[in-house]
């Protein structure tokens, strides 16, 4: 199939949402991203591979956002509609 008969795919909309959480490594400084960690953990720097814990965020402002968003359907730009 050429790519001109191809018909132009619909844009995906959001089905969900995660809320990413930032720590500072101790030993490097980068800001390792975590999916919304609710209970304490040791986690790995992606960058120098040391491990550190972690604080947990509260689970219940994690759902309240996650609520808020209508799970990413609320983040839609109204313009690009």
């Amino acid at each position: 199939m050429s790519s001109e008969s191809r018909k132009p795919l619909t844009p995906a909309k959001p089905v969900g949402v995660e809320l990413v959480f930032l720590y500072p490594c101790p030993f490097c400084r980068r800001e390792v991203p975590v999916v919304a960690p609710v209970k304490p953990a040791m986690i790995a720097c992606d960058a120098c591979r040391g491990r550190f814990p972690i604080v947990p965020v509260d689970e219940r402002s994690v759902r309240y956002v996650k609520i808020a968003m209508a799970g990413g359907k609320a983040a839609i730009d109204p313009d690009f509609i």
